[in-house]
């Protein structure tokens, strides 16, 4: 039977090298996850102590999240104070009926017309006779050489103006009924015809599903099967090597090619993927942000720095060019689009580029993309500013809708631009005010992060959250 922690011994367990949580009534001892969490350290401890199930479904983790959570599973909290279930929730979609919408009155539409069409039967039979008799005792020469309109006179000449009067008028009243019962039957026919009242289920299809259907193409133009997805959110698929290149002091670029050269990535503008391998006999996923998008054919182009204490960037920089990695994804809470923001500012420092240049391409190659952005981005030296030319090139074509400006910590003396750290003066001065058409994108090391979080309110931002929502006014990779 397992454990039992109650909420306040629970609230106990909140210290940097103790802390406990509780999410969906399970208990969790996530201190050796502190350092491993790709969030950071700082949103676990906004958490630290609590109850945080609804601050865990809100972020939208993956299943990847889910399961590493279990690693660290100690125990339940007791029955009389679990919380009901938080719903997660999932779009579910209204069964579409094939009943039509307008039900006939089948009783008036069987009977009615049934009525009627013996009725146009008989006074069609009785025209018939009529036609018959006159043709029979006055020659079908007659018919022939009248027009409809002069048989009349013909009639009445015939049997005479005054004797036959009787004859006349019996003729012309089986005339008129012919021509009424004719009428009627004509009416009738196009009524079955536009009758708007008849449920679609009563017609055949206009285009029966048929095993034997033939479907015309071009010669040496085989049709081509619709592709599987190179990424699934929630399987890991294993992917090649292709290059791998040293662009600046500990930061490669690697880039890992797709199933086939015309495929496409499919990730959302602003979000990431995951990568693991097992290293040392352990198993070791991060998560990381491409660098391509959905242009850039065939590839996953990640930019990532290596660290000496990083199990998985030391993994990745011993790979050799063919060997496979498992990736999964898209996944995160940011998805970047047109109506976004009408302006957008961005603080990045070091790798924590990689997101943000993924939003500037995006807005900077849609000619329909409104959106102006102001980049800070913070480095030591200038051989750390990543992706340099292609900022700078972006900025020089797209001169009205993006401008960077590049801080250093340790600039050579050669360096004309800003040195020191990113201030509340250098925000105030390149990023747009505070307004509800403005946001603020941040990504980088942690201590850069919370100064600029706090930077941000005292300028009148709205402080994030400890879980990242893509609504934020201040948003953080």
């Amino acid at each position: 039977m397992a454990t039992t922690y109650t909420l306040e011994q629970v609230r106990q367990h909140s210290k940097k090298d103790d802390l406990w949580i509780v999410v969906h009534n399970k208990v969790y001892d996530i201190t050796k996850y502190l350092e491993e969490h790709p969030g950071g350290t700082a949103v676990l401890h906004d958490v630290a102590g609590t109850d945080a199930t609804e601050a865990f479904e809100e972020i939208g983790h993956s299943e990847e999240a889910r399961e590493s959570l279990e690693a660290f599973y100690i125990g339940n909290l007791p029955e009389t104070e679990q919380a009901e279930a938080v719903d997660v929730y999932r779009p579910q979609f209204e069964h579409v009926s094939q009943v039509a919408a307008i039900i006939p009155d089948r009783k008036r539409a069987a009977g009615f017309p049934r009525l009627v069409n013996a009725i146009v039967k008989i006074g069609l039979a009785g025209a018939l006779g009529v036609a018959a008799y006159r043709g029979y005792r006055n020659g079908f020469a007659a018919l022939k050489s009248v027009s409809a309109g002069r048989y009349l006179t013909w009639l009445q000449s015939s049997h005479g103006a005054s004797g036959s009067s009787g004859s006349f008028w019996s003729g012309f009243g089986l005339a008129s009924i012919t021509q009424l019962s004719l009428t009627t039957g004509l009416v009738m026919w196009i009524s079955t015809k536009l009758d708007v009242h008849e449920e679609f289920t009563h017609h055949k299809p206009y285009r029966p599903l048929r095993r034997d259907a033939i479907i015309l193409r071009k010669p040496g133009k085989p049709v081509k099967a619709a592709k599987t997805p190179p990424l699934d959110p929630q399987k890991w698929r294993k992917f090649r090597l292709a290059s791998k290149d040293h662009v600046s002091p500990n930061v490669y670029r690697f880039v890992f090619a797709l199933p086939h050269a015309d495929d496409v990535l499919g990730l959302p503008t602003g979000q990431h993927i995951s990568l693991r391998a097992t290293i040392n006999g352990q198993s070791v996923s991060r998560s990381y942000t491409p660098v391509s998008n959905n242009t850039d054919l065939g590839r996953i182009e990640l930019l990532i720095k290596v660290y000496n204490q990083g199990l998985m960037t030391k993994h990745l920089e011993s790979m050799s060019i063919g060997d496979e990695i498992e990736i999964r994804g898209p996944k995160g809470a940011m998805k970047y689009s047109r109506s976004y923001a009408k302006h957008i500012g961005m603080i990045a420092g070091g790798t924590g580029i990689t997101p943000m240049y993924q939003v500037i391409r995006a807005a900077m190659e849609d000619p329909e993309d409104r959106t102006s952005i102001s980049l800070l981005y913070a480095n030591n030296t200038e051989e750390d500013i990543l992706l340099r030319e292609e900022l700078d090139a972006l900025a020089k074509r797209h001169p009205e809708k993006f401008k960077v400006h590049y801080v250093l910590s340790s600039p050579s003396d050669t360096w004309r631009g800003s040195k020191g750290f990113v201030t509340v003066d250098l925000i105030k001065e390149h990023l747009h005010a505070a307004a509800e058409e403005a946001k603020v994108l941040l990504c980088g090391p942690p201590p850069m992060i919370n100064a600029m979080k706090k930077g941000l309110v005292g300028l009148g931002f709205q402080e994030p959250g400890a879980f990242a929502r893509a609504t934020d006014q201040v948003f953080v990779f």
